[in-house]
């Protein structure tokens, strides 16, 4: 059976019983958007490739609690989200910075400040000193193009406190930027 056209949802019931084709197609459509978020939030190729292996299998079993009231790929995020928070408790370890590469597929604003190689080793570098719910804002609405709404609901918060932690993390971002290896950089994780 023909899965083009076939919306998420529908893609997601499929899977569940049992269509394997479905399943495949959720993972091509999805999978490198839940690997870019996994390797900002873990900042180790190895262990984004095992977040992501995790949210689809967690997706998988979790078919049946997907309810249509949120978008698929909302529902994916929450999922991949705590696939990654799982994992780094169970490494006991905070994420480090990712790959430069991997800041090549950055949103349109913060792509045209990491041309250099070094700006982009440096923004990697500064994501990794902001406390885990900025960096997650951060890196899911300015690197992932997810709005506001979306990411308040995969998140479990409020609208306003999504914007508060971008707004704080801009601007922590910014700071460490600014002054390398100054306060910014050197203070321990701001929840």
């Amino acid at each position: 059976m023909a899965l083009e056209g076939v919306d998420d949802a529908e893609l997601l019931r499929r899977a569940a019983l049992g269509e394997d084709a479905a399943f495949t197609a959720l993972m091509a459509k999805h999978e490198g958007r839940i690997f870019s978020l996994a390797l900002k939030m873990t900042g180790d190729r190895s262990d984004a490739l095992d977040a992501t292996q995790d949210t689809f299998l967690s997706a998988f079993r979790q078919a049946s609690r997907f309810r249509g009231e949120s978008a698929f790929s909302t529902w994916l995020y929450r999922i991949g989200i705590n696939a990654c928070k799982d994992l780094l408790k169970k490494k006991g370890r905070l994420p480090q910075p990712s790959e430069t590469e991997d800041l090549e597929q950055a949103a349109p604003a913060i792509r045209s400040k990491t041309e250099d190689v070094d700006l982009r080793l440096d923004i990697s570098s500064a994501l990794a000193h902001l406390s885990e719910d900025y960096r997650q804002a951060v890196v899911m609405h300015d690197i992932g193009g997810i709005p506001y709404d979306d990411i308040a609901e995969a998140t479990g918060v409020a609208i306003g406190t999504v914007k508060s932690r971008i707004s704080r993390g801009r601007r922590q971002l910014a700071e460490i930027l600014e002054h390398p290896g100054g306060p910014g950089a050197s203070k321990e994780r701001h929840e």
